[in-house]
């Protein structure tokens, strides 16, 4: 009896182990593993990392979690991270061709590229000149960041005369769309080359050209003509004005409008012009005779050198005859003294 209660207690303590195990097994199981981006393991805990932008200070303990600090200017972490520092920015160093293309933040990284006119090499991790194309080679479009040139043939009608690493093809000059012809053709290196000009073509009708002048000068002459007609029959309208001579001893006679007035004196001559003949013909007044009739030499010392006016109604005698184209006067009270 007491031998099988010896082989019993060893059986029932086996079984109480198996059932502790059971239960620790199935604790581990239900419990997170700490595997996550976010977290680490640590004194037996799984603790937070730190995020995007900060750094670990100090690490989690069995009673506190982990401490994240910012970083400073010119720094950045851009993943949770258990770093004790942050990472410094890149130095876009323009003496080696490199040029910021993203400024970066404290979460991002700077990024730097290659300057125009230049790609990066990966044999000297450094930057390089672009290709240049030979004439007759154009760089192809659009072109590409941190890439070297592609040259490619110019096509037909287009031209390349130069080494260039960004310049592409060219079109021929159009000399019809200037007004000119074509004097050399153009080749995959070199432009067509235009003459000065057309061949020259008719001039325009002279009529056309100088209508306008013509109208000009017909319209000044006709000015001027009618301001010598009008010029001239005002000049002929004076010169048949009323022309009278006095004579007299100590007289003092004033002709006005065809009136003769003395105020002293004895004889009064006044030698008539045609107006004044017309003039009392139409009125159909009689012309009075002289009562005295002047000889021409004294007729001539009163008269002096002024002009006579001979009447053309007469006829040719008037002409012939100019002492009778107008008779002295004698006033009346001449006669009768």
């Amino acid at each position: 009896m007491a031998l099988r209660a010896r082989r019993r207690r060893p059986l029932s303590a086996l079984l109480l182990l198996c059932a502790l195990l059971a239960r620790l097994q199935v604790a581990l199981q239900i419990a997170p593993p700490c595997t996550s981006e976010r977290h680490y393991e640590h004194l037996g805990r799984c603790c937070n990392k730190c995020e995007p932008g900060k750094y670990m200070s100090s690490k989690c303990t069995t009673t506190s979690d982990s401490v994240c600090l910012p970083c400073g200017p010119d720094e950045y972490l851009d993943t949770w991270n258990e770093e004790d520092k942050c990472l410094l920015h890149k130095v876009c160093d323009t003496g080696k061709a490199l040029v910021a293309v993203d400024a970066g933040n404290s979460t991002a990284p700077r990024r730097c590229a290659c300057t125009a006119g230049y790609h990066w090499s990966q044999d000297c991790e450094c930057c390089r000149r672009n290709t240049e194309c030979a004439p007759g080679l154009g760089a192809q479009h659009p072109l590409q960041l941190n890439k070297d040139t592609v040259c490619k043939p110019c096509l037909a009608g287009y031209f390349s005369d130069a080494f260039s690493s960004t310049d592409k093809c060219r079109p021929w000059t159009n000399c019809t769309s200037l007004g000119k012809t074509v004097e050399h053709h153009g080749t995959e290196k070199s432009d067509v080359v235009c003459s000065s000009s057309l061949p020259s073509r008719k001039p325009p009708n002279e009529p056309q050209v100088y209508l306008p002048g013509l109208i000009i000068l017909l319209l000044f002459t006709s000015v001027a003509l009618v301001a010598a007609i009008i010029f001239g029959v005002c000049y002929r309208k004076k010169g048949k004005a009323l022309t009278g001579n006095v004579t007299g001893n100590s007289n003092s006679t004033f002709i006005s409008s065809g009136q003769v007035m003395n105020f002293k004196g004895d004889i009064i001559v006044v030698y008539v012009s045609q107006t004044s003949q017309e003039g009392a013909a139409a009125a159909a007044e009689p012309v009075g005779r002289p009562v005295q009739e002047e000889t021409l030499a004294r007729r001539d010392s009163f008269a002096g050198n002024s002009p006579r006016f001979p009447d053309p109604c007469g006829g040719p005698e008037g002409l012939r005859e100019p002492e009778k184209a107008s008779r002295p006067v004698q006033e009346e009270g001449g006669a009768k003294a």
